[in-house]
């Protein structure tokens, strides 16, 4: 991913966050020049997803709070992909697996593809895309996607019809991860994501969440479940007493583990 994307979908970031924001701001939160900025707004105008106005920008789509997919899949790379490895190691060859649209649960396809399930059911584009193209190395697995309202930043279907979509199935094992974790609920920034994930989870005979412990940091608006909802939670071990406690008091068997600190979202981090 070239170093011109990580810092558009930063910008996207930083606006959807923060709102109307000047030039010189963003420089400063980038850490690169006013110019750099100028460029990349100009860019991002021209592709619609920006509005300029003198000396600085807003988003166009300010109803969607949570990060561009982009940076996200650049952030805490090594830190998903130990989650994701644990995860998949819980699914059974012949299983019917549910996968959401998150990053860190598309940073397992790979080992669910090796764990030779009998179906995969997944609303994210990148997933569906991944697994069509090796499609002919797996002439046994019925693959199938939830449709709807085609969203960009998470590069996912996402609202009513996707849920609908998902009203006559389901799986084995559920798999999603979380914007946030407030308290002993996930939650979302955006209530299209919610009630999509609410509904992934439903599907799922065994319904398992993967987060990093960053995600306890992060506040959301609209609910998913609770962390009593899952039969298994994959985490790292760089909880506090409060979120172990919370963990353990949900009732699901823990899997713990061993990675690096997981980096807080960017605007936590900066504050």
């Amino acid at each position: 991913m070239s170093q011109r994307t990580l810092r558009h979908a930063a910008l996207l970031n930083e606006l959807r966050t923060h709102g109307d924001l000047r030039t010189v701001e963003l420089a400063d939160r980038l850490g690169v020049s006013a110019m750099t900025v100028h460029r990349d707004l100009r860019a991002l105008g021209d592709a619609g997803k920006v509005e300029l106005f003198r000396g600085g920008a807003r988003a166009r789509d300010h109803e969607f709070r949570e990060r561009d997919v982009a940076i996200r899949r650049a952030t805490n790379t090594e830190v998903k992909q130990a989650l994701a490895t644990k995860a998949a190691s819980l699914i059974e060859p012949g299983m019917v697996v549910a996968l959401d649209d998150s990053t860190t649960v598309g940073a397992m396809i790979d080992a669910v593809l090796k764990a030779q399930p009998a179906g995969l059911i997944t609303h994210s584009l990148v997933i569906l895309q991944h697994v069509a193209y090796t499609a002919q190395a797996q002439d046994e697995l019925v693959l199938t996607a939830l449709g709807g309202r085609y969203v960009p930043a998470t590069d996912s279907f996402l609202g009513v019809s996707t849920c609908r979509a998902m009203e006559t199935l389901t799986a084995s094992m559920s798999f999603v991860s979380t914007t946030a974790i407030h308290g002993d609920a996930l939650c979302h920034p955006d209530e299209d994501a919610a009630v999509t994930k609410t509904e992934l989870i439903r599907l799922g005979q065994r319904k398992v969440l993967v987060a990093d412990s960053s995600k306890f940091a992060v506040e959301g608006m609209h609910f998913v479940a609770r962390l009593s909802t899952f039969d298994d939670i994959v985490i790292d071990q760089h909880t506090n007493a409060e979120q172990s406690r919370l963990l353990e008091q949900s009732g699901a068997r823990l899997h713990v583990v061993e990675t690096q600190q997981p980096a807080l979202p960017t605007a936590l981090a900066s504050s």
